[in-house]
């Protein structure tokens, strides 16, 4: 079978970096196009104590969060830099993604609107209780991605 797109997703887990690898090996092998994505993480609007007139901070609520948002937008550019970096310099089909919103929701939805044949992302091997509450994002994508998926440990 031939995977003419490949999406890697990066965060900063091992498992990531093992995906990445997959991700280059195979779509050296196959010619294909490899895209890295990178979910960002939604800013959480500071939370003040009791008493607090919501209306009064308004603005500096507001200028806190989009300082946060700048951060966290710059944070994912210098990982898929990082990660690009990591693509043999004659590999010339790598393109580099940001994604917003719910990280396995925007994975499948990118996956899926841009015909990606094949998803390989890492597992961050939560086990038990963590596993349970916490749910796992590979997980998620495994079971709502329309193309196949690879999940490296």
């Amino acid at each position: 079978m031939k995977y003419g797109k490949i999406l890697v997703a990066m965060d900063e887990s091992e498992g990531s970096k093992q995906a990445l690898e997959y991700g280059i090996e195979l779509a050296n092998s196959m010619g294909s196009e490899l895209t890295l994505a990178h979910v960002l993480n939604e800013p959480a609007y500071p939370l003040y104590g009791e008493g607090y007139s919501m209306a009064a901070y308004q603005d500096s609520i507001e200028q806190e969060v989009r300082q946060a948002a700048t951060l966290e937008k710059s944070h994912g550019e210098e990982l898929l830099a990082q990660a690009s970096d990591a693509v043999p310099k004659d590999f010339i089909n790598v393109k580099t993604e940001l994604l917003e919103g719910e990280a396995a929701r925007s994975i499948c939805a990118y996956a899926s609107t841009n015909n990606i044949d094949l998803i390989i992302m890492g597992s961050r091997g939560l086990s038990g209780l963590k596993r349970l509450v916490l749910g796992s994002v590979s997980q998620r994508v495994l079971s709502e991605a329309n193309c196949p998926v690879l999940v490296t440990k």
